[in-house]
Formats: structure tokens, sequence, C-alpha cells
């Protein structure tokens, strides 16, 4: 496998009941014209252009896993009529889920589930489900492009930059080992020189079905955060975190601690269009213990920049260095560290809620979350002038309450900063 299939692989390995809540669902447009046989036809060539849609993973000898692409095979399209009259967004979803849902069985089948939804017996929609497990969040949209230009018969379609086999050959190879060392080393730095835990001791696993989730939503702080940003002369993430972590540190008493973040690696060089599974989990080094906020950014700044240099690694190489520091795989288990920050910036805007003012900070209860690595994560969504937050939690390891108490207090913050 990849590095980035074994550490999807760690979180799903911890929840192999419940494996399907992990895979990437998509719904694309079918434009008018195009009947059955064209969009069969474009499949077949996005199925032949991309290895990751016609793989397996297999037991290897020893243990783990291996991923074997296969140059024969076929799907099962299956195919349902919502008829002429209008449908709403959430029924064509809930619809086209059940046309293709369930867990895959990673060594029959192969990754990835088509179906079609047709309106009057013409194709209307495409569906799509996909394994997390031979893609990341990044490939929807690049195989969206791909199978639209397929359908329109576009000429010059360039060929993808690398297959996942060629990927995970590099990260064997002698420069990949250097990779994979140079970052154990960097995360074992961050590890002695930022031992303080966020939540101290971990504890036992809460027997409770799922994790409280906490939902925040500031409007104009999407605003707010891309003017500070431009004014301290930082990036929006750093805005962001820095004021997250001051928030913590302010309800935990700790100000210098790691944190597991979620990292660009869409950056990494010849992963332009790459449909595969990457490497996306960093650690950084958080320290808010001194100096106004526009300086504890640029800490923060430096920090999410160097752990992103060193967040392509080993799993394996890892747990050795979790093993010298006496942390387990439960607090450190997914990527770098059992609990982590993802920072995005969405293209939608967020719908506005009727019963609140313009300015209203709104924290609300989400449907519970199946996690038990990681123990506890925060998403931060920069939509148009709007910021989202979705904080779940373990309650052995952060308290609900404490948890809303941290959202609205970041939001809070946030909103009573000037630039």
């Amino acid at each position: 496998m990849t590095w980035g299939q074994r550490h999807i692989w760690t979180i799903q390995d911890a929840h192999a009941d419940h494996r399907q809540q992990f895979n990437l669902f998509q719904l694309w447009r079918v434009p008018p014209g195009n009947g059955d046989r064209a969009v069969l036809s474009a499949l077949r060539l996005l199925v032949e252009r991309h290895e990751a849609l016609r793989t397996r993973l297999l037991a290897a000898p020893g243990g783990g896993l291996v991923q074997q692409v296969y140059g024969e095979g076929g799907f099962a399209v299956r195919v349902r009529d919502i008829g002429t009259g209008d449908r709403s967004e959430e029924e064509l979803c809930r619809m086209a889920e059940e046309l293709v849902d369930g867990d895959f069985a990673w060594d029959e089948e192969f990754l990835v589930r088509f179906g079609i939804l047709t309106a009057g017996g013409a194709p209307a929609l495409l569906v799509t489900v996909v394994s997390h497990m031979i893609a990341d969040g990044a490939v929807g949209p690049i195989l969206e492009h791909d199978y639209m230009a397929l359908l329109a018969q576009t000429p010059g379609l360039p060929e993808p930059t690398c297959q996942p086999l060629q990927w995970a050959a590099k990260e064997r190879s002698p420069r990949g080992a250097e990779i994979s060392r140079r970052s154990a080393e960097y995360m074992r730095d961050v590890l002695q020189k930022h031992p303080g835990r966020l939540f101290g001791a971990s504890g036992v696993t809460s027997g409770t079905r799922g994790f409280p989730v906490v939902l925040g939503h500031g409007p104009g702080l999407g605003r707010q955060v891309k003017g500070l940003a431009g004014n301290w002369g930082t990036s929006e993430a750093a805005v962001a975190l820095t004021v997250l972590a001051r928030t913590f540190a302010a309800q935990t008493g700790i100000d210098s601690f790691p944190l597991g973040v979620t990292c660009s690696n869409r950056y990494l060089p010849g992963s332009s269009g790459y449909v595969g599974m990457l490497a996306q989990n960093g650690a950084i080094g958080v320290d808010v213990s001194s100096g106004p906020l526009p300086e504890a950014a640029a800490r923060m700044w430096r920090s999410l920049l160097t752990g992103y240099a060193h967040s392509a690694y080993d799993q394996d190489e890892l747990g050795g260095v979790l093993a010298e520091a006496g942390l387990d795989d439960d607090y450190l288990g997914f990527g770098a560290v059992g609990h982590f920050v993802n920072f995005r910036v969405e293209t939608d805007p967020i719908e506005p809620d009727s019963s609140c003012s313009a300015s209203t900070i709104r924290i609300e209860e989400g449907d519970p979350a199946d996690y038990r690595i990681p123990r506890f994560g925060v998403v931060i969504s920069l939509a148009a002038d709007d910021l989202a937050v979705r904080m779940f939690a373990d309650p052995a390891v952060i308290p609900a309450d404490l948890a809303r108490s941290v959202t609205r207090s970041f939001l809070e913050d946030l909103q009573s900063l000037r630039g």
C-alpha cells in the first residue's frame, strides 16, 4: 500500500463494522443529450484511465494488505428512474446513496461503484462512491473533470501524472526512505519540545454509541479571518488555529502541545490529477504561551509550513517514534496525533438561518460521530464570508460541555478581534 492507504487503514481498521462511513460519495449531473451508451462508454474510459478504479486490496504475506491492479473486469451499473417531477437535492442524494450503498469487500471487488439516475428514461445523474482506501478528498473533482471531458470527447486530455503503484514504488525507494526518516526525526523533535498533552491522559474510550458533535456557525467570520491574515502577514489557517489554540489554553491551562493537522499534500510534485490516497496527516508544535496574537500567528504559520514539509512518512517509522515517547496508538493513532485539526476553504456559501440575526453566532448539536480513532477532532471551514466549525470528542477525553464552550469561545474571540 501507499503511505496514505496505511494512514487511512489505521482508522478504518478501528471501525471494521462501519467502514462505509468513510466512503466518498459523488453525484454528477449528466449534460442533456447523452444516452446510456455514451454515459457507459465514458465510464469505461474513466476506469481504463485510472488504475485506482480497478484495484483490489488483498491480504499480504506476513500480514497487512497489498494493492493489486486488474487489467480486466467489469462493473454492474445499477439504474433507477426518478421520474420527471421536481426533486429536492436532499431527496436526490438519498436515492443516489440507496443505489450504491454498502461497504466494499476489499479483496472481492473494485473499490468504486457507479449508478445512474434517469429522468423519464434519459440519464440525468451519475452516482459514484469510492472507498477512502483508494482515494482522498481531492479525487472527486478530478474524476468529475475527467469524466465530463471523456463524455464530451474532448481531445488532448493529458495522461495522469502518476498511478498508485508508481506512487508506492517512489515511497519504497531509497529517496522515499530518506523522506520518511526525516519526517520521523521532525516528529520526534516536536514531541520532545512540546510534551504537554492537551487533554491529559486519554482514559478509557467511552461506551456511548458515537461521540458528541458540536457545530458552530460564525456569520462574517470568514471575512474577518481573511482580513486578519492580510494585516498580520500570515495565512488564514494560521489565524484560525492560533485563536483556537488560545481558546483551548484559556480553558485547559495547557499552552504548549503537539497537534495533529491535515496537510495539503495535493501540492506535492506529481500529484496533479493523481487518483489515489495521499498521506496528508502531520504533526506541529503549538506554542501560544507568550506574545501578542500576530506574533503567535506567525509562529503557528511557521509550524504549519514545517509540519507540511514533514507530513509524508511511513506509518511504521512513526510507530518507532511513538514507542520512544511512551505514547500509544490510541492517542497518536490517526496519522500523527490522535486529536487533529483540518482547515478547509469551501466554494459554496453556508446557508443562512432565517431565525438568527445576520451577526449571531450559532452553536448546535450535530449527529453523533462513530469514531474510536481519533478521539477528538476539529474541522474549520471558511466558506465565502462565514466560518463553520465541527468538533467531535470522546467524552472520556473532553466533556461535551467543554467542547461546546470552546467552540463558542473560539468564534466569539474571533469576532472580538480587530486587524
